[in-house]
């Protein structure tokens, strides 16, 4: 898709926000979803540092500013010069390579302007789309976290995938 950008998250995206964090609930990652009224306040403060809030969200937009997806960059390590990387494609838009460019386009920002060394991910190990996104985006297994989460009344292992600034 031509066209894509990172840009922050605006006002108008507050409902597509709830309805992605949702989606976060049903895959195991949360207990409970986030009110609308603290994803509000987390909008009201995202305007903080990088460095600061040790954390950034970016949505990736269509060349229209239609949000396609949700870009994460936390748990910021400055000293380290790390950070993690999580990445969220609405299911809308899958399987078109948008993953692939958003995390090209969160390195650039990761790597030139916030001067990181290296992101990294935490990817269930049956999560088999994901895995191959981060594949194709040059991200290599460090290793495997054995029952690393707990969803529902399971624990789930996952793939640690890491990519070094060249």
């Amino acid at each position: 898709m031509d066209g894509l950008n990172l840009r922050a998250l605006e006002p108008e995206d507050l409902d597509q926000l709830v309805r992605w964090e949702a989606d976060h609930v049903d895959a195991g990652l949360r207990i409970a979803p986030y009110s609308k009224a603290m994803l509000k306040r987390y909008l009201d403060e995202s305007h903080r540092d990088f460095w600061e809030a040790e954390q950034v969200r970016f949505v990736l937009a269509a060349a229209d500013g239609r949000a396609l997806g949700l870009f994460d960059v936390f748990n910021a390590q400055p000293v380290h010069q790390r950070a993690e990387v999580a990445v969220l494609v609405d299911p809308s838009v899958r399987r078109q390579g948008l993953g692939r460019q958003g995390l090209g386009l969160v390195e650039q920002w990761a790597f030139g302007r916030a001067g990181l060394r290296s992101l990294y991910a935490e990817v269930f190990s049956d999560n088999a789309a994901a895995l191959q996104v981060f594949a194709a985006s040059g991200y290599e297994t460090s290793g495997t976290l054995k029952a690393w989460y707990r969803v529902g009344r399971e624990f789930r292992d996952v793939q640690l995938l890491q990519r070094m600034r060249s």
